[in-house]
């Protein structure tokens, strides 16, 4: 669509110049005028201008998401999705009708589980072979930082664990120092090695089907991370490149998983190479895991676990070389922090390498920083490090995490208010399929800080770290942008930006927060063409 009009509903802008507008008038996937719908009615409705009526809708900068997996929301929809289970006996009988259906040596994979949320507990081994002794089974946690296997899935890992590094990574063992069955971090490399590997048609149809997912939602763009499953750079960016000449109007902004990086050197890759659909985004580093499977690095032990702090990805010489590397090739770091000495890690290594960047200061950012001290606050502002958040962390971690750090470290736990009152730029994503991928639900939650089903005298978990609606919108448009370095392309409906529009049935920004969860996508416009609309 070369020439279009958008009026007739609410147009909110986050333009400082002109907050809110009657219509928007697009060329070529750029806004060239926006104001008064009579008057560019008048000068621009002519023959071969396509007008689109809102019809009283409400229209906002084109939502994005800074951090998710499309591959792992697309691998979600096909495999089992172990959060429809709430008991054991549950999880164990979808296991046994899978391993019916399946091919003999299929293997039987699942992911989302919630040990939390499980009636009687997590399979056992013995469990798990009882139900698949000819079918070998990974079943992964909510996080992906923790796993499920059965003695078929060992036996098929056993070539690969020589070739796959167990540093930063545990196998459970039981009272006999025999394992049990749980596979934590990098032990985890020999069973998806052992994995057959999608074909390349699998791999984009998995990507297909997680973008409409994405573009269904009312999101225009997403900051994703998919070289584990693809597998190479260029056959990512084949990928993606084929969706959008297919239709699949999707902007994605690639963070690059730092193994990739010797393929990146040798294809001559710069920082956001590539065009207005598709950029190869931050080097990804992990520092630590999860909080759910006690594999989030901690300075102070977990309060429910007095033994245990949590699990380093990388001795500190080791992650301060690979922000060298990725700063010498002038990529800035998005690296994976959830504890506090993951972050202490992490800022350090960023700080380490300012003298040695080029030219322009890199725009790092530490992803999660769920658990960050005053003093490491006060770092990340003077660096001004973004901070990549997740709102619904809030949903699915509390109340249980306070047993988990304790509520003196929770205080300076998820504190988003806090962040931004010191000036510190944040950008709000979803994780998908860690956590639900609706933009609003995100936004929900930094409002209320509270499961949706928790009414009534609920304040929410530490309220005062409540963000506002405009805060929570901006976190999803302007914030995303910013991280990815593309706050003069897009973040706010403004002359000269990209043409993405969100419509939703409803304002957002003043409808009481459960409404958000209610509230419907009428429309996604990409580049100022329609790339979902609903029917």
């Amino acid at each position: 669509m070369e020439k279009a009009i958008f009026y007739g509903g609410q147009i909110i802008t986050l333009d400082p110049d002109h907050p809110q507008v009657e219509a928007v008038y697009v060329e070529n996937g750029r806004i060239v005028a926006m104001g008064d719908k009579a008057d560019l009615l008048l000068q621009a409705g002519r023959t071969g201008v396509t007008k689109f009526d809102l019809q009283g809708s409400y229209m906002y900068p084109g939502f994005a998401d800074s951090h998710m997996h499309l591959s792992l929301l697309g691998e979600k929809l096909r495999k089992l999705d172990l959060g429809l289970y709430h008991s054991k006996g549950e999880l164990l009988q979808a296991i046994r009708e899978r391993v019916a259906r399946a091919k003999t040596g299929e293997w039987i994979l699942g992911s989302g589980w919630d040990e939390k949320n499980m009636v009687g507990g997590m399979p056992t081994l013995a469990e798990l072979d009882e139900v698949a002794p000819c079918h070998p089974v990974f079943l992964t946690r909510i996080c992906h930082h923790v796993h499920l296997a059965n003695s078929q899935a060992w036996k098929q890992a056993q070539p690969y664990v020589q070739q796959a590094s167990t540093s930063a990574g545990a196998l459970g063992k039981d009272e006999s120092g025999k394992w049990n069955g749980w596979v934590y971090e990098n032990a985890s490399q020999s069973f998806f090695e052992a994995q057959p590997k999608p074909t390349y048609d699998e791999k984009k149809e998995t990507i297909r089907t997680a973008m409409k997912t994405a573009l269904a939602c009312g999101l225009t763009a997403v900051h994703t991370e998919d070289l584990r499953y693809i597998g190479s750079v260029s056959e990512m960016k084949r990928i993606f490149y084929e969706l959008v000449e297919e239709g699949v109007y999707l902007r994605t902004h690639h963070l690059l998983y730092h193994p990739f990086l010797p393929e990146i050197e040798k294809l001559n890759e710069a920082f956001r190479a590539g065009n207005e659909w598709i950029t190869l985004g931050a080097i990804k580093i992990f520092a630590d895991g999860s909080l759910g499977g006690r594999t989030a690095w901690l300075s102070q032990p977990y309060a429910d676990a007095p033994d245990q702090y949590g699990l380093a990805i990388h001795e500190p010489e080791e992650l301060k070389e690979l922000v060298s590397q990725a700063a010498h090739r002038g990529f800035p770091v998005a690296v994976h922090a959830i504890g506090d000495k993951a972050a202490e890690q992490t800022i350090q290594a960023m700080y380490a390498n300012r003298m040695s960047e080029k030219k322009k200061r890199l725009r790092h950012r530490l992803i999660h920083g769920q658990i960050l001290r005053p003093e490491l606050i006060q770092q990340l502002q003077a660096m001004k490090i973004v901070v990549d958040i997740q709102p619904r962390f809030v949903v699915s971690d509390f109340p249980w995490v306070l047993e988990r750090i304790g509520e003196e470290r929770a205080r300076y736990a998820y504190a988003w208010k806090t962040l931004l009152e010191a000036g510190i730029p944040c950008a709000a994503g979803s994780d998908a399929p860690i956590e639900p991928i609706e933009p609003l639900w995100g936004m929900h939650a930094a409002m209320t800080r509270k499961h949706p089903e928790d009414q009534g005298e609920h304040l929410g978990y530490f309220p005062e770290q409540k963000l506002t609606a405009i805060e929570a919108l901006l976190l999803f448009t302007k914030g995303s942008a910013y991280a990815a370095e593309e706050e003069h392309e897009r973040g706010s409906i403004s002359i000269g930006k990209w043409a993405d529009f969100s419509v939703f049935d409803r304002d957002i920004l003043s409808a009481p927060a459960n409404e958000l969860l209610e509230a419907q996508t009428l429309m996604t416009v990409v580049n100022g063409q329609i790339a979902y609309q609903r029917s």
